[in-house]
């Protein structure tokens, strides 16, 4: 399909450009993204950056209509972000966005920390110089953005584009595969994770590093490097949504009196 799919929601922030926007990836050998994918991309997109807020409802016949499609590859859309995290279909109800979970954000940034310290691992014990070239300039953008006047949209967008690539240059199509699939899982929470310029900064600092024990072939070094790049961000988006959830606590109780 040709057509430019289009969805009538105003992004949060002014960096969420046609350049900001994360393509949906169901697999790393897919090139053009069928109909129900191209709708899930344009959804999740608006989920990832807070268009859609946790809670919220998603009805299926607005969406098709602003699509110009029939229900049907709607429907099919939501069970892609049903299966990714992103939605929960309920019975008679329909879809609604997932509502963000510290025990979640604990949950998948530990698997997450685990599969890519295996990840630079392979990459370390066998670094091909391509790749090496296609981290590096990726690490640099990051770099660049976090020192500009980029939002957290592009920063997230490099980010997981990196991930991507050193998830395909491993080497082992099993763990690739992971952790593909649990990237659109991580999206919101790191980029709640990331939302705050000094966290972007600091993260660069630690993509920067990573790339330098991969290209000196230290994996022990490399391995320190990723866990920490993750497990900061981690704590990052737990502490912003504790206080998210502690602000809104004493609002939710006044309106139950």
């Amino acid at each position: 399909m040709n057509k430019k799919l289009r969805m009538s929601v105003a992004p949060p922030d002014d960096d969420l450009t046609s350049d900001a926007r994360i393509r949906w990836s169901p697999s790393r050998s897919s090139q053009t993204l069928s109909l129900p994918e191209q709708i899930a991309e344009v959804i999740g997109n608006s989920i990832i950056t807070g268009a859609l807020e946790p809670g919220q409802r998603i009805q299926e016949q607005g969406i098709a209509s602003q699509f110009e499609v029939s229900r049907g590859p709607v429907r099919e859309a939501l069970r892609i972000l049903e299966r990714d995290g992103m939605v929960r279909i309920l019975p008679r109800r329909g879809a609604q966005v997932t509502r963000l979970s510290i025990q979640e954000i604990n949950d998948i940034f530990a698997v997450r920390a685990s599969l890519l310290r295996l990840a630079v691992k392979l990459i370390a014990e066998q670094p091909t110089p391509d790749l090496i070239v296609e981290l590096k300039k990726r690490a640099d953008r990051l770099a660049q953005l976090a020192r500009s006047n980029a939002g957290a949209n592009t920063y997230l967008k490099e980010s997981y584009y990196l991930n991507l690539a050193m998830a395909t240059g491993c080497g082992n199509e099993r763990l690739r595969d992971m952790i593909y699939s649990l990237a659109h899982q991580t999206l919101r929470y790191s980029r709640l994770g990331l939302s705050a310029p000094e966290r972007r900064l600091r993260s660069a600092k630690n993509t920067a590093a990573l790339i330098r024990a991969l290209e000196k072939g230290d994996t022990e070094a490399a391995q320190d490097a990723v866990e920490r790049l993750i497990l900061e961000s981690r704590d990052a988006a737990v502490h912003l949504l504790t206080q998210q959830q502690e602000g809104s606590a004493p609002a939710k109780r006044r309106a139950v009196r």
